[in-house]
């Protein structure tokens, strides 16, 4: 018995075969999305400094916004996804957008999870698991990762709305109150590879 695959090839001119597979494979990329074609920002460790929110003055830098990959200030707009904080005993503490204040315009959903493993290790934000509706205690030296729900994602596929990042912080300023960290924020929308480079998926 001929296979249907074999028979269809049959039916193509030799002349056209190598356009037709081409088209095929055309095709089929566009229809992947991100978990097979390469992103198209860089993934990088970058170093960061910013302030504990409580205590400092309004000018200064206390969260990171994904998007512009930079430290920025908390205000009205709460154009940040990640804020952070030293409290009484001395704790490092991670703020999502809706923990800080009641944004007018709406509170975008952005989830921290623990206990993936170290900031080396985590090579891939998970799918789930993500607390968004606590405050995030966290050691020195112990790695999140974030999922954060972007305004420039709305127009990607339904499952591509978040921009992913792992963070980890080194060391803490408590007299000054200040916290230094690194972190790697995916440039792509979708993409949970966390590794140096063009992400794959």
């Amino acid at each position: 018995m001929i296979s249907n695959t074999l028979h269809f090839r049959a039916g193509i001119p030799h002349r056209l075969l190598p356009g037709v597979l081409l088209l095929c494979t055309a095709v089929a990329g566009a229809c992947t999305g991100p978990a097979t074609q390469q992103g198209l920002s860089q993934n990088a460790t970058q170093p960061f400094f910013v302030h504990a929110l409580s205590g400092s003055p309004f000018e200064t830098a206390t969260a990171i916004a994904f998007p512009a990959r930079s430290v920025t200030r908390v205000d009205g707009t709460f154009d940040f996804d990640v804020a952070f904080d030293i409290d009484a005993s001395g704790n490092i503490v991670l703020l999502a957008p809706e923990l800080v204040g009641q944004n007018p315009a709406g509170n975008r959903l952005v989830g921290i999870i623990t206990g993936i493993g170290s900031y080396d290790a985590i090579l891939e934000a998970p799918l789930s698991g993500y607390r968004v509706d606590s405050v995030t205690v966290v050691s020195r030296g112990q790695a999140v990762a974030v999922q954060a729900q972007e305004s420039a994602c709305a127009t990607s596929t339904p499952s591509a709305p978040y921009l992913y990042a792992k963070i980890v912080i080194d060391s803490v300023d408590l007299v000054g109150r200040g916290i230094y960290g690194r972190t790697m924020i995916g440039g792509d929308c979708g993409f949970r590879q966390l590794v140096a480079g063009y992400p794959t998926f």
